[in-house]
């Protein structure tokens, strides 16, 4: 009897993570599927694409920070209820589903790094579509992983560090909030956790971020320096910059429960993110 290769769809194809597990899947079975030819919003463009799959990787999301605060309608369509449609589909269809979810969902008051069992607690809206996501997710299904990120940066996207590194090439100086913690996350050294998880099949919730934390100042004060820039880097608080989106100032993760599963350590920040400072 020949055995088929299991069956992977991909939704956020074409994001800064969903393209690293798209080239990472590339010899597999894999239907990679992002707007504007497919809206996960569309419950009848879902059905259609998760009708045959084994696993769903979802990491289709409204994922602006700020302008969620205004456009709150969108953001839960997309973060929550496209996720409760996809769970209910999940389950009628025995679909292992791997759900991206952020550090966004607890609100940055705990002093050492979040587990994954703590009080969830959002602080903007787009942490609250985040987490009324996983809540309709685990509500409607009970074959999935729903994987928190943080501070993720990559190639295919705007992300912190980029948008540190542009304005400094036209600026002498620049400040750089240094109460804000967490770890800067390197979407391909994700996706290839995330891409070894949906081989594996846990279930539950898990933390993922690099190994080790900084400041959005240290990191800064790290790119700058690998990418030799002359811009000097004042380190400033988060209440100096007002912005329409809270942002917690604790993001670290305990990541022991993942790393458990994986087969190789996870790396410090510091080395994926030269990695990366070379390639821009």
């Amino acid at each position: 009897m020949t055995i088929r290769p299991e069956r992977i769809v991909l939704l956020g194809a074409n994001g800064m993570l969903g393209s690293e597990i798209r080239c990472l899947c590339a010899n597999n079975n894999l239907t990679a599927l992002d707007l504007p030819q497919f809206d996960i919003t569309d419950t009848n463009q879902l059905e259609k694409a998760v009708e045959n799959a084994d696993v769903v990787i979802n990491c289709a999301a409204y994922t602006n920070v700020e302008k969620a605060a205004s456009e709150s309608e969108q953001a839960f369509k997309v973060n929550a209820e496209a996720v409760g449609n996809l769970a209910q589909l999940a389950r009628k269809n025995n679909i292992y589903v791997i759900h991206i979810s952020t550090d966004f969902v607890f609100d940055g008051e705990k002093k050492t790094p979040y587990l994954e069992t703590d009080k969830t607690n959002p602080i903007n809206i787009y942490g609250k579509s985040k987490l009324e996501g996983e809540t309709l997710l685990a509500k409607n299904h009970n074959n999935f992983a729903i994987i928190r990120v943080q501070w993720t940066y990559g190639k295919n996207g705007a992300n912190f560090i980029t948008k540190l590194v542009s304005p400094a090439k036209q600026k002498d100086v620049l400040k750089v909030v240094d109460d804000q913690f967490g770890s800067p996350t390197s979407t391909q050294e994700a996706a290839k956790a995330i891409v070894e998880l949906a081989a594996k099949r846990p279930q539950g919730i898990f933390h993922y971020a690099a190994a080790g934390f900084a400041s959005r100042y240290d990191a800064a004060k790290f790119a700058f320096e690998k990418l030799k820039l002359n811009t000097k880097i004042l380190p400033c608080k988060s209440d100096e910059f007002p912005t329409a989106a809270k942002r917690p100032l604790n993001s670290r993760f305990c990541c022991d429960k993942i790393q458990a599963l994986l087969d190789k350590p996870i790396e410090e920040w510091q080395r994926p993110l030269e990695r990366f400072l070379e390639t821009i």
